[in-house]
């Protein structure tokens, strides 16, 4: 049983937009309107819950609610919900991201509030559904933006569910690139290239399409802008549309889900002196750089000396944590196995898992049930850059990820998968 619905989340102007420190914000209108895409499948005494989201990402406290007011509404236990982001750049402030935009409480209620109606709508809508994978691929304006010439995927993962007439109730594409086409200048509300997508397919099929992100820590758009927009997301689109009267029937697959947490270590915490030291070289940077004329220098500078004190606040107060919680979460459709990260999966650790995981296609989503930010691959460390040096910083950790954490996400989903067919083989 498979059931599908969209709704529109789209901010009011005037709230903050997320994602660009260099952004001036508030809001000033609307490019493209954002959505919510729920999909809702049955099988036997399973049920799994798919939210797509244009939004940068969850916050705990956002997808704690969320996931209690769909167990309320539908009866479909929290494990079994997945709820991604397709970590538009274009969206609402809806978690923490130091001086980046702040979050408004009435929008998140409200957002909420529409995020159990449209799985409540899905839900109601269910019906018998045959399953249909295959895979296109798409490199048009994308490129490893750490390091051009290096690694990326290409992939443009499809599900589709189809009613007992052959009309499409809802189809999964799974991409991995930034969609950070509109850079920090965009005011604007957009879903970036991941709307242009989802309403391609729609037009196309009539169906619902759900645009999940995958492992995209350091893979980007080449440029930035509309015409970049245009050519990622009609890019993925087509080899969509192209691929998707080819896809692959399964037979009668069984529905399962998986998963739990995970600790992943931090590199080393700063000592007081080391805090202390930090705070005032931070401080004299936003002094220079305002004495300078530089708005943003003094901005980014400002931003890191709230961070450190936000740091020294926590470790006076014995809060501060060696290591970061992460949900590593599991749907399986027979030999499809949907893996949800909670944050920016290096690329090279996807592929890893497509090919580690004992399954025929593998959809590894990041933003999944949580943003954490980046988890770069262990060959990454020795570079620097800003995703190991700096990010962690904006979502208000005390230190990076360490470099056996990414390999430790791939060990826990492999862990869950085996558990998985074990239990299923039991089933059986």
């Amino acid at each position: 049983m498979a059931g599908a619905a969209r709704l529109d989340i789209t901010p009011p102007p005037g709230l903050d937009l997320t994602g660009f420190i260099a952004r001036q914000n508030p809001s000033v209108g609307v490019r493209d309107p954002l959505f919510a895409r729920a999909l809702v499948l049955h099988r036997g005494n399973r049920d799994a819950v798919i939210v797509a989201c244009d939004l940068l990402g969850f916050s705990e406290a956002l997808r704690d609610a969320v996931r209690t007011r769909i167990r309320l509404a539908t009866g479909v236990p929290g494990p079994a919900i997945l709820l991604a982001a397709t970590h538009t750049h274009g969206g609402p402030a809806v978690q923490h991201l130091q001086d980046c935009g702040d979050p408004n409480p009435a929008y998140l209620d409200e957002l909420a509030q529409r995020l159990t109606a449209v799985v409540s709508r899905a839900f109601a809508a269910q019906e018998p559904a045959t399953v249909a994978v295959g895979r296109g691929e798409s490199s048009a304006g994308v490129y490893n933006r750490r390091t051009p010439g290096d690694v990326t995927d290409p992939a443009v993962e499809l599900v589709r569910f189809d009613n007992a007439h052959g009309k499409t109730i809802a189809t999964l594409v799974n991409y991995a690139c930034h969609p950070t086409s509109l850079h920090h200048d965009n005011r604007l509300v957009s879903a970036d290239y991941p709307g242009l997508v989802a309403r391609r397919l729609e037009e196309a099929t009539g169906g619902t399409a759900l645009f999940l992100t995958g492992a995209i820590g350091d893979v980007g758009p080449v440029t930035r802008g509309e015409a970049s927009l245009a050519t990622i997301g009609n890019a993925v689109a087509e080899a969509a549309l192209a691929t998707l009267p080819q896809l692959t029937r399964l037979d009668d697959p069984v529905l399962d889900t998986a998963g739990g947490l995970v600790e992943l270590p931090l590199l080393p915490i700063p000592d007081r002196t080391e805090w202390l030291r930090l705070r005032e070289s931070y401080r004299a940077a936003a002094l220079a750089a305002e004495a300078q004329a530089q708005p943003l220098q003094a901005k980014i500078a400002w931003a890191m000396t709230r961070w450190v004190e936000t740091m020294f606040e926590r470790m006076q107060a014995g809060t501060l944590r060696p290591s970061v919680e992460a949900e590593v979460q599991l749907i399986s459709l027979g030999d499809v196995v949907i893996v949800g990260v909670p944050g920016e999966l290096f690329v090279e650790l996807g592929l890893q898992l497509k090919a580690q995981l004992p399954a025929r296609q593998v959809l590894v989503v990041g933003f999944a049930n949580h943003n954490i930010g980046y988890i770069p691959a262990r060959r990454a460390y020795p570079h620097g850059g800003y995703e190991i040096a700096e990010a962690y910083k904006y979502y208000g950790y005390p230190a990076a990820l360490a470099p056996e954490a990414g390999e430790e996400i791939l060990a826990a989903a492999l862990r869950f998968a085996r558990r998985d067919l074990q239990a299923l083989n039991a089933g059986a």
